[in-house]
């Protein structure tokens, strides 16, 4: 069945990475739904379901020959999602599958607390010698920021874990440790798989000397990945983007992010590889920082909290 679905993934690798990346994740997953509507060996749409839900290729695609799935379709996988969800879950991913499952998941009084219906979904551009020599022609100042980007090691992670929880309190409203052990246990994941990555300071704003202190400046994540079976490099999606509230406006974002595309493309997707990430609309120097380094937007993403 995950054969089907990583095809159907693959015919728009980045709107299709979050679910690819959850299916890599599955064998070693405690919990969680994996959905096929229609033939398994070609589905008309899928799904992650857990707490939360993940729906692809339920509009249909006419430019990439995928049908989509019928209203039928749709209402089953609502009906089985909507005994999995939870407080504090959501339903998200690219907004035109978003759009009828949550339309039918409402009509059954499925609550939401906020509906985020345009996050573009952007697309980080390959400049020759990479993104962040490219914004250090421009932030020169910024170079020791690039300079200590880096993978989070084990001993980090209470830090990591720390402005994690800043950085999720600050665009979902709530911390995430207080429902148990999940949250701590994801960041340990992504931190044990390289896939955490952190600017630390000395809590001023400065390279922090040997032996003297250092705090979180920056941090940021690669939420999804895969390697589509087609294509000349992997496709990882960006997420957690953090920077301290005391760093903001400085620069330390955008070189810090630049060394991040570049750090994920050594090290993950491969040099022709694609990194992407989504922002909310409302996020004006989210966006302006995106823009600056060039990202361009390949489509749009929808989350409604529920």
């Amino acid at each position: 069945m995950t054969g089907g679905l990583l095809s159907l993934c693959a015919l728009d690798p980045v709107a299709g990475v979050g679910l690819a990346g959850q299916l890599g994740r599955w064998p070693t997953w405690g919990s969680g739904d994996v959905v096929a509507l229609g033939r398994a060996g070609q589905p008309d749409g899928g799904a992650w379901a857990t707490s939360s839900l993940l729906p692809l290729g339920l509009a249909a695609r006419p430019a990439l020959g995928h049908p989509g799935s019928s209203s039928a379709q749709v209402r089953a996988l609502a009906e089985h999602a909507r005994r999995r969800l939870t407080r504090n879950g959501s339903v998200y991913g690219p907004v035109e599958d978003v759009e009828p499952v949550w339309g039918e998941l409402a009509g059954m009084g499925v609550a939401s607390r906020e509906e985020r219906w345009s996050q573009p979904l952007l697309v980080a551009p390959h400049p020759p010698g990479g993104l962040a020599a490219a914004v250090l022609r421009r932030r020169r100042e910024a170079g020791w920021v690039a300079a200590l980007l880096h993978a989070a090691t084990s001993p980090q992670e209470p830090a990591v874990l720390e402005a994690s929880v800043a950085m999720f309190r600050a665009e979902l409203g709530y911390n995430p440790t207080d429902s148990g052990g999940a949250y701590a246990r994801h960041v340990s994941w992504l931190v044990g798989a390289g896939r955490s990555y952190v600017v630390l300071d000395d809590g001023a704003g400065r390279a922090s000397l040997p032996g003297g202190p250092r705090a979180v400046a920056f941090k940021a994540d690669v939420g999804a990945l895969w390697h589509p079976p087609h294509g000349r490099g992997g496709v990882a999606l960006i997420t957690g983007v953090w920077t301290r509230k005391d760093l903001r406006g400085q620069g330390v974002g955008s070189v810090a992010l630049a060394a991040v595309v570049d750090a994920v493309r050594a090290e993950h997707v491969g040099h022709h590889g694609t990194v992407c990430l989504y922002v909310n609309d409302y996020n004006t120097p989210a966006l302006g920082l995106y823009r600056g380094l060039g990202f361009e937007r390949v489509g749009t993403y929808a989350t409604v909290l529920l």
